[in-house]
């Protein structure tokens, strides 16, 4: 064999070393140094840092835009309820003053009444209504609807954004549980809340005992108006229309936020929602008209007399789930979304002039006019 042959069967010592030192250096380039992964590491937490509330802050626009949909079909059904009977939603109190040894009961709530406006017809025709019926179960008369309730969720009376409880734990009564009641049973709890009217006069910072005495307010563990956009059928306050809101559905609230717990000065907070009590959703109480009435309570309803997310004044009526005064609140920063009579929906700054503006706004007839923007 030549030395050509040689040279092409056999590498030289040569190459071989050559071959090596390139494996070696392969080797020595492959992967990241520790230093490199951290830095790469870091670079990945400062940008999720920066991504973070850009995407919690999308995910807070779709949650209130799904809220502010959530009035809007509140609006709707409103307004068709009207359509078909010539008066608006109410709570239904009681008419007729139980005799000595009868038992109070509760009729069903406003939400109640638009169930099949919002396409839970079928919800409403199973409800079981009358004198025997007690929708709140705090009395020796049963609840028969107990079944329905417990099994009936609408998801556009809970706000999204809001981290309370959606529903309650209810002690059925001996006589519910003699309808096959368990001992407890859910309720639904609403986040949302209807207007009756306001407690001082607009303008003023003083109750109006005037207003009193010609039968549109009483004590009712709470000052109940008639002076709103709905309104509570009982033994004094009938059939509410749209003709009866003189001051324009665009200029008066109807339905409002309370999504939120009411804060205290020690930082302690507290759920105030007014749908918060037996019942839930499904129950008026028992909403008597008289002067001093421990019977006159009721519930998803308000008479704010205390701005949109404010502080515990100290009040009792402010944090009862059966007085009117627990206002409106909303886990939304800034304000509160509203549902107006028109069917609009309006997202209303905390600011707002209280005293003045967003009373008047809670008015139906009070003629007070304002320039001032909201």
């Amino acid at each position: 064999m030549d030395s050509r042959t040689r040279n092409l069967s056999a590498p030289s010592s040569q190459s071989c070393n050559t071959r090596r030192q390139d494996a070696g250096r392969q080797s020595k380039t492959q992967g990241f140094t520790l230093v490199e992964l951290l830095v790469v590491i870091a670079i990945i937490g400062i940008l999720v840092g920066l991504l973070l509330p850009a995407v919690q802050s999308a995910r807070e626009a779709a949650r209130r835009m799904q809220c502010s949909n959530n009035l809007k079909q509140m609006g709707l059904a409103i307004h068709n309820y009207h359509d078909t009977f010539r008066q608006l939603p109410a709570n239904q109190g009681t008419k007729k003053k139980p005799v000595s040894g009868q038992a109070w009961v509760s009729g069903p709530s406003w939400m109640v009444a638009i169930l099949p406006q919002i396409e839970q017809g079928h919800v409403f025709n199973r409800l079981k209504f009358g004198v025997g019926t007690d929708f709140a179960d705090t009395t020796s008369t049963a609840n028969e609807n107990w079944e329905i309730m417990s099994q009936t969720k609408v998801p556009s009376y809970n706000c999204p954004s809001s981290a309370l409880p959606k529903q309650r734990i209810h002690e059925a009564s001996e006589a519910t549980k003699a309808f096959g009641s368990p001992d407890t049973y859910d309720v639904q709890i609403p986040d949302y809340v209807a207007s009756v009217g306001y407690y001082n006069p607009p303008g003023s910072t003083t109750f109006s005992w005037d207003r009193y005495y010609a039968n549109k307010a009483t004590w009712s563990w709470g000052w109940l108006q008639d002076n709103g956009f709905l309104a509570i059928n009982n033994n004094q306050f009938r059939r509410r229309r749209f003709s009866s809101i003189t001051d324009g559905l665009t200029n008066t609230l109807a339905v409002g936020e309370h999504g939120a717990e009411m804060v205290h000065f020690d930082g302690t907070r507290e759920d105030t929602r007014p749908g918060r009590g037996p019942g839930g959703m499904w129950a008026a109480r028992t909403a008597w008209f008289e002067w001093g009435s421990w019977y006159g309570m009721t519930a998803n309803v308000t008479v704010p007399r205390y701005p949109n997310n404010s502080l515990f004044s100290g009040n009792w009526t402010q944090n009862r789930e059966h007085t009117l005064h627990n206002g409106f609140r909303s886990q939304h920063v800034g304000g509160v979304q509203f549902l107006m009579g028109d069917g609009s929906v309006r997202f209303v700054s905390d600011s707002i002039d209280f005293d003045n503006i967003f009373t008047a706004l809670n008015g139906r007839d009070d003629s007070f006019v304002f320039d001032q923007d909201y």
